[in-house]
């Protein structure tokens, strides 16, 4: 017994319009664009070691960049 294909019936459909498919690239395309620039905006600040909330702090030392009267 074999397989018999069954065509599906010839619906007519009216096409999409143009502008439909161009907003649709562009939409696409800047949800793409603005991952890549968060995801190398996250890069830099994670190569840099600027991934603390306030960097200038990490780089004084104590508060102030004072030193302790003890040493």
């Amino acid at each position: 017994m074999a397989e018999r294909y069954v065509r599906p019936p010839l619906v007519a459909a009216e096409a999409t319009p143009v502008w439909v498919a161009r907003w649709r690239f562009r939409f696409v395309a800047l949800v793409i664009s603005a991952l890549l620039v968060l995801a190398a905006v996250l890069a830099f600040r994670q190569l840099a070691g600027a991934n603390a909330q306030d960097p200038g702090l990490e780089a004084q030392g104590p508060v102030g960049g004072a030193v302790s009267p003890s040493g």
